[in-house]
Order: structure tokens, then C-alpha cells, then sequence
């Protein structure tokens, strides 16, 4: 099965074996830079979040919760980081636990009785609603250098039921110089491109700089796919905010959508399938205002034909029975963003093609403009169903897996998904440890209009970029293109050596993972991150840039150590 459409080669394979020695060193004079054509690890990251707008405090809603015994202390998180530079203008997070809800919440520059940068209350944040006092761009550190002091000043609500206590506790901050920025966030500026469909605001200097023509005609032609299968003209450009790092699997759509665009992408995928995704949450609005999360995220996976590239939805589902990991529809429509990414969303997707397959797409399409508010996501999905084909959710769902229990299970589909799940898990749990920032469920994701009118540009493209963090990225992204030649084996490896360094506190005690380690340590001494690393057949390689953001093809070499 094709993965990626011809437009997308990728520039260097990501094979990886286990070879004799773990030092692996490029030439004094590296190879030239291929010929302009995109790697895969170019194109933006699987998808996955809320469609509501990023710009406010909470990316969905989370739901009422009960004041917990006891409260841990509040924690504070300063964005972007994980370094920052005099001059920065940051965003400061306060967050707790469920019982710290409604509290309200000063930071002092400084101890206490400092002046105050910011204050406000606790509210719900992201995917996963935690609390939190959010507190986007409050400080300014024009003029300031070094170390700094911050206070927080935490007040719990009046009132019984509130297992929290008042708190002050301070952090320090330390400020680097400002023209230590590394590339490519110290030359990045905010550009604008234009196509039929969209409009692309881009950071300078980064792979979406260099390949937005790329871009712009693989958008152009995912767009009208979608006004297509719709049966909608779209209306005016659609805008995008192009990210230059990894947040969540990489994808959000609100009034304007935020896509990720890197060369180093643990959750690489197909370009136009994830413009497909994408546009399908912005054009099916004109359809319907209101729908569950379930049958939203199911359509654009049914639109696109497949959730991370083209895929067999129904062998793919009938593979997830054989794993015996399928969840219940109503448990799955109660809560579809913090299930198993990627079983919900394949779940959700096959599930909307058995309808369109079975009952066509005008019964479909005319359920899903018929929504009616309900008490949940389930009740809402149930109602839905039973108005437009007069069948229960459960007796939908049983015909459902039926059909999907009448398909021929494929061994390597099995195994495939099986991977697949592995290979996302161990991503998040890659941010979770390492750039928390970029979890799904509580991605910082800053409005994009609001950043381009102040010139902002950090929360866009700074991330954890210390020798570890290059190493495991690149071991993530082999591992995800192991899988696209069905290298099983391969794969396999490459995920259990990430959970090990992770479940070992980022210590490379694994001699493959050691050897990824060595080859990025060895690029930088000569100038070069590394961005893909191939270390398996006669030609183990490297691609690398040196110059942002040229990538460069870099042979490395058996020093024989």
C-alpha cells in the first residue's frame, strides 16, 4: 500500500539495523543537498485535536468536577521554553489539581510584595481540561537578564468544599542572552502565501519556508477533494498558521487550522491527507453547527480516507477486533479525546464509511445537519442515529462489527496497528516526560493572528532540542517509516529502545538507542542537527542541515571504534 502520494519522496530511507560499532562519523566535506523535492518527515504530524478555537484558554471544555481531599501545590510553567532569552515575551501558566478550581492567582517579579506581572483565577485548559490560571504573553522580559525571581501568590476559593490552602512559593528563571537563540528561531520573521484554497502564515528561515510551494498546491488539491465529497463550495480563503514543532499529533482546525511542518517528525504522514482532515472540519460546518465529536472526527477520516495516510478502513477495523482492542461506540462517544487516539479516531472513521457504504451518503448527510442538543456526546450520537435510520446506536454498532467480522483478517494489517498504537504511545509519553507543552490534552497552542500582529515567534518553533531529545525524535520518525515499508522487525525495536531510554530517565543504556545518541552528537561537534538518521545497509546516512533550512544529505561513516 502507497503511503504517500509521488510529490512526497522521501530524501534519505530510514532504515535501521543493528550494526557492530556505535560511532558513526560524517566526512570532513558532507555530500551536497539533494535536489529540491521533500522528505516525508517533512509534512505535518497526525491529527487529533479539538476543533474549537485555540486562541481562547481552553481548547474543549472539560466536565464539572468534585473537590479532591487533599490538593497538591500548584505548579508554575513558563512558555516557551524549555531555555529562554532576554527579551522573550512569555506566557505563564499556573497549574493544580481539580480542588484549586476557582482560585485566584497573582505572579510577582520578584518575592511577594514585588510588583505584578499578572493575575486571574483557575478555569479548564486543553483537551483534558485540567485547571489552570492561563496568562498568554504577560511578561515581557525586555530589559531584564540573568537570573529572575517569579512569586506566585495563590488565594483558594471561600467556602466549604475546597481542599485547598493558600500558597506562595517562588521559582527563578534564569534569562540567556538574547543572540544565543538558536537557528532557526533566531532568523524566523512571520510570511504570508497565498493559494486557490488558503492563505499560509509561515515562520522564515524553517522547511515550511522552503517548501511552501509544496504546500500550497498539495492544499489546493486536498480542498477541492473535500468540496467534492461534501457537496459544498468553500467560502473565501481558509487560513493557516504553519508550526515549525510538534504540538500534539500535529493538526488543529478552529476558525483558521495549525499545522505542523518539520523535517525531524516523530508522527510524520501523508501531506495531502492530513490537508484532507483538516479541511473537512472547516467545510462541514456548513453543513452542521452541531454534531458529536465521534461522527466530526469520523467524517474527516472517512473524507481523507484513512486517519495518518490512505488506508483500508474496514480491514483496518476488522484488524482491531482481531488485537481485541475495540472500544463500545457509546463508551467512545462519551469520551472520544481521551481514548486511544488512534482507536477512536480508526473506529469512528470505519464506522462513518459503513454508514455512507451501506446507506448512502445523502442519509448520511442529512443526520448529520439534523442534530439536536443532548445530554452527552452519546445521547446526542444515539439521537442522531435513531432519527435518521430508525435503528438503536447498539444495533447499528452490532450490524457494524457483523460486517467487520465478515472481512478477511490480514496478518500484517494486525501487526501494523498493533505498531501503529505502540508507536503513538510511546510519542506522548515522549512529551509527556520531555515537552510537556506538546501533549495533546494540554497543548500550548497560542492564537496565531495575535502572534503575527505582535511579531511573536517563539511559541512556534522553540522546543527541547538538547542531543537526547534530537535522538529520540529521530528513532520515533525511523521507527514511524519502518512501518511504512513494513519492516515490522525493525519498528518493533525502534519503539521498545524509546520506552527504554524514557522508562529510564532519558539514560541511553540501549545499544541502539546509544547509537542514535552517538550519531547526533557526532553531527553537531561538526555543525550540523540532525534531522533523519538511516543507519542500516552499505550506506548508513544522515540528513542534517547546518545552513537553516537547508537539508543536506550527510554519509556517515564506521570509525571503526
Amino acid at each position: 500500500m502507497s503511503r504517500r502520494p509521488s510529490a512526497l519522496l522521501r530524501l534519505t530511507p530510514l532504515l535501521v539495523a543493528a550494526l557492530a560499532c556505535s560511532t558513526f562519523l560524517p566526512p570532513a566535506t558532507p555530500a551536497p543537498a539533494p535536489s529540491p523535492a521533500p522528505a516525508a518527515t517533512h509534512t505535518p504530524a497526525a491529527l487529533g485535536a479539538s476543533p474549537t478555537p485555540p486562541s481562547a484558554a481552553t481548547l474543549a471544555p472539560a466536565a464539572t468536577r468534585e473537590p479532591e481531599a487533599a490538593a497538591s501545590p500548584p505548579a508554575l510553567v513558563i512558555h516557551p521554553g524549555p531555555q529562554y532569552y532576554a527579551g522573550d515575551v512569555l506566557s505563564l501558566a499556573v497549574t493544580a489539581d481539580p480542588a484549586w478550581e476557582r482560585a485566584q492567582v497573582s505572579l510577582h517579579l520578584g518575592g511577594a510584595d514585588g510588583p505584578v506581572i499578572v493575575s486571574g483565577e483557575f478555569g479548564a485548559f486543553g483537551i483534558g481540561g485540567r485547571p489552570q490560571a492561563t496568562f498568554w504573553w504577560a511578561w515581557d522580559t525586555a530589559g531584564l537578564a540573568g537570573e529572575q525571581t517569579l512569586t506566585v501568590v495563590v488565594t483558594p476559593p471561600a467556602g466549604p468544599g475546597s481542599a485547598a490552602a493558600p500558597g506562595v512559593f517562588s521559582q527563578s528563571v534564569t534569562l540567556l542572552p538574547a543572540d544565543q537563540r538558536p537557528a532557526p528561531e533566531a532568523q524566523a520573521r512571520w510570511a504570508e502565501a497565498r493559494s486557490a484554497c488558503c492563505v499560509f502564515h509561515y515562520l522564515t528561515g524553517t522547511a515550511a519556508a522552503r517548501d511552501i510551494d509544496l504546500i500550497r498546491a498539495q492544499a489546493d488539491q486536498a480542498f477541492a477533494r473535500v468540496e467534492q465529497t461534501l457537496g459544498v463550495r468553500q467560502r473565501g480563503r481558509v487560513a493557516f498558521t504553519l508550526l515549525s514543532r510538534l504540538l500534539g499529533h500535529g493538526g488543529f482546525a478552529s476558525d483558521e487550522i495549525y499545522l505542523t511542518y518539520i523535517d525531524r517528525n516523530p508522527a510524520g504522514l501523508d501531506l495531502q491527507t492530513v490537508f484532507v482532515h483538516e479541511g473537512t472540519h472547516i467545510l462541514d460546518r456548513q453543513i452542521a453547527d452541531q454534531r458529536p465529536t465521534f461522527i466530526t472526527e469520523g467524517l474527516a477520516v472517512f473524507v481523507a480516507g484513512g486517519h495518518y495516510y490512505p488506508e483500508d478502513l474496514d480491514q483496518r477495523a476488522a484488524a482491531l477486533l482481531a488485537l481485541d482492542r475495540y472500544l463500545p461506540l457509546a463508551e467512545l462517544a462519551r469520551a472520544f479525546y481521551p481514548a486511544q487516539h488512534e482507536i477512536g479516531y480508526l473506529e469512528a472513521g470505519a464506522f462513518v464509511k459503513y454508514l455512507v457504504d451501506t446507506y448512502g451518503w445523502e442519509r448520511f448527510r442529512a443526520m448529520l445537519a439534523a442534530f439536536e442538543p443532548a445530554d452527552d456526546e452519546a445521547a446526542l450520537l444515539a439521537a442522531g442515529l435513531r432519527a435518521e435510520y430508525g435503528r438503536t446506536l447498539e444495533e447499528l454498532e452490532a450490524e457494524w462489527l457483523a460486517h467487520l467480522r465478515a472481512q478477511p483478517v490480514d496478518p500484517d494489517q494486525v501487526t501494523h496497528l498493533r505498531l501503529t498504537i505502540a508507536l503513538f504511545d510511546a510519542l506522548r509519553q515522549y512529551q509527556l516526560q520531555d515537552d510537556p507543552a506538546a501533549h495533546f490534552l494540554s497543548a500550548w497552542l497560542p492564537d496565531g493572528p495575535e502572534a503575527r500582529r505582535r511579531g511573536l515567534v517563539a511559541d512556534f518553533v522553540r522546543s527541547p532540542r538538547a542531543p537526547e531529545n534530537v535522538a529520540l525524535e529521530a528513532m520515533l520518525a525511523a521507527a514511524e517509516q519502518a512501518l511504512a515499508r513494513r519492516d515490522f522487525d525493525l519498528a518493533e525495536r525502534l519503539i521498545n529502545s524509546v520506552n527504554g531510554v524514557l522508562a529510564a530517565g532519558n539514560l541511553f543504556f540501549d545499544p541502539l538507542a546509544a547509537r542514535y545518541l552517538r550519531v547526533v552528537t557526532d553531527l553537531a561537534a561538526r555543525g550540523y542537527e540532525a534531522q533523519t538518521i538511516d543507519l542500516a545497509g552499505p550506506a548508513p546516512r544522515a540528513a542534517a542541515i547546518r545552513q537553516w533550512p537547508i537539508l543536506e544529505d550527510v554519509p556517515l561513516y564506521n570509525s571503526g571504534q
